[in-house]
């Protein structure tokens, strides 16, 4: 009986670690699209809003989820108290301080901290241009991941049963 259960709390538990890494997974893409969209708020706000810098980052912060709406929020207000007059530094600043809840890839994040390049042009022109370079590396980036995730997926649930069945086998 005793063994039974280990069996059943051994299973239990691979099977956590497989939806854990499927929702790893998930979470990465997931904040992939969310600065997809973020990238597109932004261009949408200089193009046509044209409001100063802490008040468009505010406007787009209330329609973001976290981390990246305490990103802005933070830069904001920083850009309010003049606390850093080098805008990238200042963005940068902020995207490091919540650079753990961040669960997004290497590459995604280069193009999040080369947001802060985009505030610190003065020509809309060159700004609205790299903003559209960030979107198609984002896009880019989000199809080879969705083309990965499904590999990636049985890869985890495969290796997670096998480790647990292979402790089971020795239990027993």
């Amino acid at each position: 009986m005793l063994k039974l259960a280990g069996c059943i709390c051994i299973l239990a538990a691979s099977t956590g670690m497989a939806y854990s890494g499927i929702l790893r997974l998930r979470m990465e893409l997931y904040q992939i699209e969310i600065l997809m969209d973020l990238f597109t708020a932004v261009e949408g706000e200089l193009a046509y809003c044209r409001c100063p810098l802490p008040e468009l980052m505010e406007r787009i912060a209330e329609h973001m989820p976290a981390p990246f709406n305490a990103i802005l929020e933070q830069s904001s207000s920083r850009m309010e108290e003049n606390c850093e007059p080098d805008i990238p530094v200042l963005w940068a600043d902020a995207c490091e301080q919540y650079s753990v809840q961040l669960m997004v890839p290497k590459e995604a994040y280069e193009v999040l901290l080369r947001l802060g390049e985009v505030f610190a042009y003065s020509s809309l022109e060159s700004s609205l241009k790299l903003l559209r370079l960030g979107q198609k590396k984002l896009e880019l980036l989000m199809e080879g991941r969705n083309a990965e995730f499904a590999g990636r997926r049985k890869v985890y649930c495969s290796l997670c049963y096998m480790a647990g069945l292979f402790l089971i086998i020795l239990l027993l």
